[in-house]
């Protein structure tokens, strides 16, 4: 009876032991919904680009993934031009996230992990989808911010200011390494 008490202990060991962790080249697109009292405009970005290390079975992750913040599109280049001084992108060229943790229940996931936007770092909680696509995964999902949490100030021009939450949505691939 000890004996198989103890094959059972090595096996549960084993079976532990095979929770891996793997390494993934990540990219993908960041994009902003912005208002102002006459109107709304989205900006997209291209650049994001890091590595992730993460076990599926505990969520446990770690790794960066940044983006170029002097590549935002909105399709004005006035606005683009007003937004890279906002992100003062000559002192702070990246916003990188910090990735801490990757949960998931069946397609819902929440990324956590640290982002810095100019030289402001905070938490972040990053709801939204995680699905498997062959060897690797997608991932979207987003969350609300204000220029306040980060220090900045919302562009302007004239009477018109930009207005709070702007809402920031991640779509990221995930690529083994």
């Amino acid at each position: 009876m000890r004996n198989w008490l103890v094959l059972l202990w090595l096996a549960l060991l084993a079976g532990g032991a095979q929770a891996q962790t793997s390494q993934f080249t990540i990219e993908g697109r960041v994009t902003y919904a912005a208002s102002y009292n006459l109107g709304r405009w989205e900006g997209s970005n291209t650049s994001v680009r890091g590595t992730v290390r993460w076990n599926p079975q505990t969520g446990e992750a770690s790794g960066q993934v940044c983006v170029e913040l002097s590549r935002f599109d909105s399709g004005n280049p006035l606005r683009d031009a007003d937004a890279r001084g906002v992100f003062d992108v000559n002192r702070f060229p990246l916003s990188c996230l910090d990735v801490e943790r990757l949960t998931q229940t069946g397609e819902d996931a929440v990324l956590l992990g640290t982002l810095e936007i100019s030289g402001t770092r905070r938490p972040v909680r990053i709801a939204g989808k995680l699905t498997r696509e062959g060897s690797a995964y997608r991932f979207v999902g987003g969350f609300n911010t204000s220029f306040s949490e980060w220090r900045l100030t919302p562009p302007s021009l004239l009477f018109l200011r930009v207005n709070d939450p702007v809402e920031v949505r991640l779509e990221a691939r995930a690529l083994p390494r």
